[in-house]
């Protein structure tokens, strides 16, 4: 009974009727039936990118009671996802579909699982059950144009990047930038001894975004971060930055995108995205003492 609730919330969800529509099952046995079609819209073909809404529900396993659950809800999260038309296991049915169809399926759990994510059916869910799907299709995307999208995406990104780190950057007094458009703060000044290609530093430091969010820390001073300044074991903007830096001074390291993680970005930290570093250079090591050879 629940599960028929839950389909019926989903069809009204996707403003549709279930009345008079059928399942029908694909040469490989997938269970499924287009809810609505427009026949005269683009047909997806092999190599396009889906933009679709999906609701997707299966059974509990036996010991959480085995009662039917919502897995995937484009609703919920507040964005489409993006799927190959080709994908392994639902192929058969997207390949029928065009932008603006609707279609219902069903999929064995362990086949999706094994077949499209190349593991094994999550532990909540109930072994060799169905999962059930709702999709519709709002837009397709070959490749030349799925280039041209990201391509549009990636301009605004770094667009709005730029736009909020001169903001930034315009609150700060005695900003300045190197040739390859590292700016930088000194907030404490010494005038200690600066570092040299190859040696050991030890640094404290805070790393945030250009929203304020902290990505990264260390002001740990019995065990600081070290890295060898120079030898590209960190971003380029710190081994360029930490160069200006004497011993002992503390500075505002502000590090454009492509200095810092580029276009891929990394952990929680967006691509095309400027970094903001409060450091404090604890300490230079003294280089290693070359051992010297004795006459025979």
């Amino acid at each position: 009974m629940r599960k028929i609730v839950m389909a019926m919330a989903v069809l009204a969800i996707f403003g549709v009727s279930s009345c008079g529509k059928k399942m029908q099952t694909t040469e490989k046995g997938l269970s499924y039936r287009i809810i609505e079609s427009n026949d005269t819209s683009r047909l997806i073909t092999k190599g396009d990118l889906m933009m679709i809404q999906m609701v997707a529900f299966g059974q509990l396993s036996d010991s959480l009671g085995g009662k039917d659950t919502t897995i995937f809800d484009s609703y919920k999260v507040g964005k489409a996802y993006y799927i190959p038309a080709d994908e392994t296991t639902l192929k058969d049915v997207f390949m029928m579909l065009h932008k603006g169809d609707s279609a219902e399926f069903l999929v064995n759990a362990d086949t999706l699982f094994m077949k499209s994510f190349g593991q094994l059916t999550p532990a909540f869910l109930k072994k060799n059950s169905d999962l059930h799907f709702y999709v519709r299709v709002e837009n397709i995307y070959n490749q030349n144009e799925l280039e041209a999208m990201r391509a549009e995406e990636k301009a605004k990104s770094i667009a709005k990047d730029s736009i909020e780190a001169s903001a930034y950057v315009a609150n700060l007094a005695n900003v300045k930038t190197t040739a390859s458009g590292l700016k930088y703060v000194i907030t404490k000044p010494t005038s200690g001894p600066m570092p040299k290609t190859g040696q050991e530093v030890q640094m404290l430091y805070k790393g945030i975004l250009l929203n304020g969010t902290k990505f990264d820390e260390n002001q740990d001073v019995t065990n600081p971060f070290k890295f060898a300044v120079g030898m590209r074991q960190v971003i380029p903007g710190w081994d360029e930055g930490v160069m200006l830096l004497h011993e002992g001074e503390e500075a505002k390291f502000i590090v454009p995108s492509n200095l810092a993680y580029g276009e891929q970005g990394g952990g929680p930290i967006p691509p095309n995205s400027t970094l903001i570093f409060d450091v404090k250079l604890l300490k230079i090591n003294p280089a290693p003492k070359t051992p010297t050879s004795k006459g025979n």
